[in-house]
C-alpha cells in the first residue's frame, strides 16, 4: 500500500498528529531524517490535493479524503479477493483458499458496520457467487479425498504398531531423563552401560575423560557402572550450558538413546517407546 493510502487510513481511524504518523512509518526507513522527508512530502501533496487538512497540530480528512477512503481504499480488500480467486482458477488449486476465506470474512463483517462497503463491492468485485461455490466444491472434494487417505493411513499405522515397528520420542534433557534411563536399565537388568562418543566432537570426549567414574574402553567408547548413574546425572546437569555442546549415544539392547544439544532422542520398537512416553507423562504429572 502506498504511503499516502496508509496515512489516509490512519487519519480516518483516529485523531492523528505528525508524531503519530512518523512513529508508524519510521521503522520502514534507514534514518529518521529520510522518514521525515517522505512524510512531509506526502502530507504536503495530500493537503494540496484537498484530501486532508490541518487544524492546530492534528490532521483530518476532508470530504474528498473521506470519499477516497470509502471507494479506493476500501476496495483494496475486494481487489485482494479478486486476485486470489484468479490465481486459484489459473492454478486450479486450493493454495490460496485460507486467505480468500479470511478476506471475504473481513469484507462481510465490515459491511455490517458500513453498508456503503457492500454497495461498492457489488460494482467493484470481479468474482461471482458461482466462483465461490466452485471453490467450495473443490474443498469438499479434497476433504472427501483426505478423509479417505486419513482412514487408510490410520489402518496402516495400526498395522505397523501391531508389528512393533520402530518409533521415536524427543524429550528435553532434565532430571526426568535419568529416571527414564533407570527405568529402561531395570527392564533389561544391565549392570553397566556403554557410551558411544563421536570423534567429531572432542568436547564430548573431554567431558567423559574428566570424570573418573567413566571407564575408557577405546578412543570413543566409555563404560559406566549402573551404580554410578547418579554421578553421571550430577556431572551432566550441573553445567547445563556445557551439556548443550555434548553429543553421545547410549545403546540398551534395541533402544538407541541420543543426547544432543539439550535434547534426548529415544529410538526403538513401538512398544518400548510407548512405555517411555507413558513414563514421561507420569513424571510430568508429579
Amino acid at each position: 500500500m502506498a504511503l499516502s493510502d496508509s496515512i489516509l487510513i490512519q487519519i480516518s481511524q483516529k485523531k492523528t498528529n505528525y508524531n503519530d504518523l512518523l512513529t508508524k512509518m519510521v521503522s520502514n526507513y534507514s534514518t529518521v531524517n529520510s522518514a521525515k522527508a517522505a512524510l512531509s512530502r506526502v502530507l504536503k501533496n495530500l493537503i494540496a490535493f484537498g484530501e486532508i487538512e490541518k487544524k492546530k497540530d492534528d490532521y483530518f480528512l476532508t470530504e474528498k479524503g473521506k470519499n477516497t477512503v470509502e471507494s479506493k481504499l476500501k476496495n483494496k480488500i475486494l481487489i485482494t479477493i479478486n486476485d486470489l480467486l484468479e490465481k486459484s482458477k489459473k492454478k486450479n488449486s486450493l493454495e490460496h483458499v485460507d486467505d480468500i476465506v479470511k478476506h471475504l470474512q473481513i469484507f462481510l463483517e465490515r459491511s455490517k458496520e458500513d453498508p456503503s462497503l457492500l454497495k461498492i463491492g457489488k460494482t467493484g468485485s470481479n468474482f461471482y457467487i458461482s466462483d465461490l461455490q466452485f471453490l467450495k466444491k473443490e474443498i469438499d472434494t479434497s476433504v472427501s479425498h483426505y478423509n479417505y487417505i486419513s482412514s487408510v493411513l490410520t489402518n496402516q499405522i495400526k498395522n505397523l504398531e501391531d508389528q512393533n515397528f520402530e518409533d521415536y520420542l524427543i524429550l528435553n534433557l532434565d532430571e526426568n531423563i535419568f529416571v527414564i534411563l533407570d527405568f529402561l536399565i531395570k527392564q533389561y537388568n544391565f549392570e553397566e552401560i556403554l557410551i558411544d562418543c563421536s570423534n567429531q566432537y572432542p568436547q564430548t570426549i573431554s567431558f567423559f575423560e574428566e570424570n573418573d567414574f567413566f571407564i575408557k574402553k577405546n578412543d570413543f567408547i566409555f563404560k559406566l557402572q549402573v551404580k554410578d548413574i547418579s554421578f553421571f546425572k550430577e556431572s551432566l546437569l550441573k553445567d547445563f550450558e556445557r551439556s548443550l555442546s555434548i553429543r553421545f549415544k547410549i545403546y540398551l539392547n534395541e533402544i538407541l538413546i541420543r543426547f544432543s544439544f539439550g535434547k534426548v532422542y529415544f529410538f526403538g520398537p513401538f512398544t518400548i517407546i510407548t512405555k517411555i512416553k507413558e513414563k514421561s507423562t507420569e513424571l510430568k504429572s508429579l
